[in-house]
């Protein structure tokens, strides 16, 4: 090898010696221009991904503090509440439970049950506004749907529903979806989209002992009803109001 050719080995080799010690260097050398750093570092030390398992954590913990986040705005609203439950026929089996709930949490109760109504019956008389200008609640518990299960084109249904959310106004108010004995043609999810899910309760796929009409819940299967009503109501829905689980009397202990 002649020696002009070791010369330029020699210099290759030095320029590359000081690049790659350059390219480590966090600043870039700047003089009157500036020098932008060949990416050899990169080449050796390619960045790492972080493991899959850390993304995963990472995201479950992103969540919880979004969550956490969330329910800081929406507190339980732990003031006195003036409670309107009505509906059709199932309001009967809740109404005992939600009494107990209404006294043990310092709130006042009122039921008012219309038998065998529907959401086109409510809203032809327009009679959840004319209630809730009789009792003037803060809170309404609404349950409708039971008797349209098995209506054909359901969707006809929804300009009522809408208006039975209109007549409750500025009033807070959930609806109770009914406790479906069979596969309904759409009642549910007709009532979820139009009032929001975090202020419908979807009762269809509880397990419910039933009493002689093969419809309606026991009393007893009523009262873990209105149980899983109140727990979700305080924690999930959108007006969360205390609804504490009152504790069994000794008479009730005793039956068990």
């Amino acid at each position: 090898m002649s020696k002009p050719t070791h010369q330029v080995l020699a210099i290759l080799y030095v320029s590359f010696f000081w690049l790659t010690l350059y390219s480590w260097v966090e600043t870039p050398l700047e003089i009157s221009l500036k020098l932008k750093k060949a990416p050899i570092k990169a080449f050796f030390m390619p960045p790492q991904k972080k493991p899959f398992l850390q993304e995963m954590l990472q995201k479950q913990l992103n969540d919880f503090i979004a969550d956490m986040k969330r329910d800081s705005i929406r507190q339980i609203d732990t003031t006195k509440q003036n409670i309107l439950l009505t509906g059709d026929s199932m309001t009967e089996g809740l109404m005992f439970a939600f009494q107990k709930y209404a006294q043990y949490n310092g709130h006042q109760l009122k039921t008012v049950t219309w038998y065998s109504s529907t959401t086109l019956s409510w809203s032809e008389k327009d009679s959840l506004r004319k209630l809730i200008k009789k009792y003037q609640p803060t809170f309404v518990i609404f349950t409708t749907g039971s008797n349209e299960l098995f209506i054909r084109n359901i969707q006809e249904r929804e300009p009522n529903i809408q208006n039975i959310i209109q007549q409750a106004g500025n009033t807070k108010m959930v609806w109770i979806g009914p406790p479906n004995w069979a596969e309904d043609t759409g009642i549910n999810q007709l009532i979820e989209k139009n009032i929001g899910k975090d202020r419908f309760f979807l009762s269809k796929y509880l397990k419910f002992e039933r009493a002689r009409d093969g419809a309606h819940p026991t009393w007893e299967a009523a009262k873990i009803w209105a149980d899983t009503i109140s727990s979700w109501i305080m924690h999930k829905s959108k007006y969360r109001i205390m609804m504490r689980k009152p504790p069994k009397l000794p008479n009730e202990v005793a039956k068990r």
